[in-house]
């Protein structure tokens, strides 16, 4: 196949930024919007109509699909590329692309229930990304400015291809093209809380990642910003110095499951104890099923270490029985060790293999493991990493909300990794924030973003392989 390199961008950002007529059969595609006022279909009026290249008696086609050309056997009009993360550099799995054939619906920010398999736009062609990033789009209509949409979750960039020719692998070599966006004013961006912590600078991944500086707030910013970030606490009960000025406390995060209904997910650091004291002030505080509520209609967290209180003493039977804890810290023995038998974990573990993050496939070493865990259920979370002696067990879990119930009606996901990942090393989440975070991602950090992209995905079956969300027939 002749590979057609596509390095002359037209980036649609925000909104699909082009406009066609979707003329049937015809070799140009101007976007979604035709100029003349006629639609096409795409915003609900009636759409054009025209036959597959089927020959007599093939279903009608609607937009683009009347772009979809028949080829000869052993060649195909193919789109191949690689998914990054913002900063353009880091690969990223299990992400969907596809072609629209209308356009995709406004995304709300806020804890949604968000199912595998909804996306907006009625694709026409679909893919996922592989354990490289990588992905292949087949039978792709061909023309010129032809739509793209990239997502995981609420992470949503919509670009153009200047052009697709028939019957031949075109191949989107510039990142600029194929990255997740690092700003609202790309694209869309998941509604994201951050607490501080004395013991770990988790939100050192996020800017890392390629989060612009300008994404990064306070909660009183409100949508403007992506990332606000919150003042947790430290080694004994004092103040972290890890948020802007004027943010709020993190107690105030968990107060009432509104605040935390603003969010889409949420990065909880290490606060280098239990601290119940800003949790309610005992292990049945009201926080604890205000937690577990905001995952139950559709949340997201994300812990380590310490953290392990939101499970440990959840309002919620299901989840508080998902873990039988030892707690306070104890050190849980270096390396990790993935579990590469269920197809997400053997995706991890070639990932962190891409990514350079280890030299030995299937095991990493953060800066400290603990050994919090001493074991979980089998029935209710997914485990993804144990380790040795001391304290063995599991080190990295993940658990769907409501637990117990089939994954078609989970909405909430929460992950917990039993270490520390960056709290060696010159990183700072102190009042510059994120100013402080100037080094390359640690390899606990690949680990991080990794699960940070995950977490942010639509909730499915873990052990399940992921699948592309349907196309429109």
């Amino acid at each position: 196949m002749k590979a057609t390199q596509v390095l002359g961008l037209m980036l649609g950002l925000g909104t699909l930024g082009v406009a066609s007529a979707f003329g049937c059969g015809s070799a140009d595609t101007s976007g979604f919007d035709d100029p003349n006022g006629s639609s096409g279909g795409v915003d609900g009026s009636a759409p054009i109509f025209g036959k597959h290249d089927g020959g007599e008696g093939a279903a009608p086609c609607q937009g683009l699909q009347c772009q979809q050309k028949a080829c000869t056997a052993g060649r195909d009009t193919t789109v191949t590329g690689t998914v990054f993360a913002p900063n353009g550099k880091l690969p990223l799995y299990n992400a969907i692309v596809y072609v629209p054939n209308t356009k995709p619906e406004a995304l709300t920010k806020g804890a949604t229930c968000d199912k595998c398999g909804a996306v907006t736009g009625n694709p026409v062609v679909s893919a996922i990304s592989d354990a490289t990033g990588k992905f292949t789009l087949k039978n792709v209509p061909v023309g010129a400015n032809i739509p793209l949409v990239i997502q995981i979750g609420k992470w949503r960039r919509q670009v153009t291809i200047p052009n697709v020719p028939e019957c031949e692998q075109t191949t989107l070599a510039d990142p600029e093209l194929t990255r997740l966006p690092k700003k609202q004013s790309e694209g869309d961006m998941p509604q994201i809380a951050l607490t501080s912590g004395g013991c770990d600078k988790l939100g050192c991944m996020l800017p890392k990642v390629g989060i612009d500086p300008s994404e990064f707030g306070i909660e009183s910013d409100g949508p403007s910003k992506a990332v606000h970030t919150y003042l947790g606490l430290g080694a004994g009960g004092a103040n972290a110095a890890g948020a802007p000025p004027g943010a709020s406390i993190s107690s105030s995060l968990w107060a009432s499951a509104a605040n935390l209904m603003k969010y889409d997910l949420a990065i909880l650091s290490c606060e280098c104890n239990e601290h119940l004291e800003n949790k309610g002030g005992s292990e049945t505080g009201a926080p604890f099923t205000v937690m577990a509520d905001y995952l139950k209609a559709g949340g997201r967290i994300f812990t380590t270490d310490f953290m392990y209180t939101w499970y440990r003493y959840s309002g919620d039977a299901q989840l508080k029985t998902a873990a039988n804890w030892r707690g306070g810290a104890p050190f849980g023995g270096s390396p990790m060790s993935f579990d590469g038998t269920f197809p997400k974990g053997a995706a991890l573990v070639d990932w962190l293999q891409t990514v350079g993050a280890t030299p030995t496939k299937g095991q990493l070493t953060p800066d400290i493991v603990f050994g919090n865990i001493i074991s979980t259920d089998a029935n209710k979370v997914q485990t993804w990493a144990v380790s040795g002696n001391p304290n063995a067990g599991e080190r990295v879990f993940t658990v769907n909300l409501p637990v117990g119930v089939p994954a078609d009606q989970q909405c909430g996901k929460g992950v917990h990794i039993d270490a520390h990942l960056n709290q060696q090393g010159p990183d700072k989440v102190d009042g510059t924030y994120p100013g402080g975070c100037n080094t390359p991602l640690k390899p606990g950090e690949n680990l991080l973003a990794f699960f940070f992209f995950d977490l942010a995905s639509c909730i499915q079956n873990d052990s399940a392989p992921p699948a592309p969300p349907p196309v429109v027939k």
